[in-house]
Order: structure tokens, then C-alpha cells, then sequence
């Protein structure tokens, strides 16, 4: 049985609407802040490539734990990461 009625009017539809997604405090600052500081630290003498490490392992420190919900272990693996990255150094090995 089809559910075609000929002589019955097409049901109207509404546009879809996207939801309107509202910035959290967080992403704002991160917008923000790290143009900022990055831009601080380069006028300070710290050179650019440092400051874009820097900057790369807070970002994904920050993305890390908003991945995980907050995840100590993977918090504390990507803050050692990054600690290392800004230090060129590599890890020791046993």
C-alpha cells in the first residue's frame, strides 16, 4: 500500500535552521590570548619559532583536555610533550 494520496495537499517543511552555537569564555580567551602573547613574547626578543612552539604545545595541551573530558593521564602526557618540545630536548631513554 502506498501512502500517496492525490488529492491531499504536500505537508509544508520548514527551513532547517542551524543551531546557533554560543562561544564558551574558554574559546574566547584562546582566541584571543594567543595572538597576544605570542605577539608579547616576540617583542620581548623571543624568537618566532620558539614562540610558535610554545604556543603549539599550549594549544594542544588545551585540545588534548577538551578531547579527553579531562583525562589526568592524557593531560599529563601532552604537558610533558610539550615541556620537551620547548626545551628541544628528547626523552630519556631506559
Amino acid at each position: 500500500m502506498s501512502p500517496h494520496h492525490p488529492g491531499a495537499s504536500a505537508p509544508e517543511s520548514e527551513p532547517s535552521r542551524t543551531p546557533v552555537r554560543v562561544l564558551t569564555p574558554a574559546q574566547i580567551a584562546g582566541v584571543t590570548v594567543f595572538p597576544l602573547l605570542g605577539a608579547g613574547l616576540a617583542l620581548q626578543g623571543m624568537p618566532v619559532d620558539d614562540v610558535l612552539t610554545l604556543l603549539a604545545g599550549c594549544g594542544a595541551i588545551g585540545a588534548g583536555t577538551i578531547a579527553a573530558g579531562g583525562g589526568r593521564h592524557l593531560l599529563t602526557a601532552l604537558a610533558v610533550a610539550a615541556v620537551r618540545s620547548a626545551a628541544h630536548t628528547e626523552p630519556h631513554s631506559k
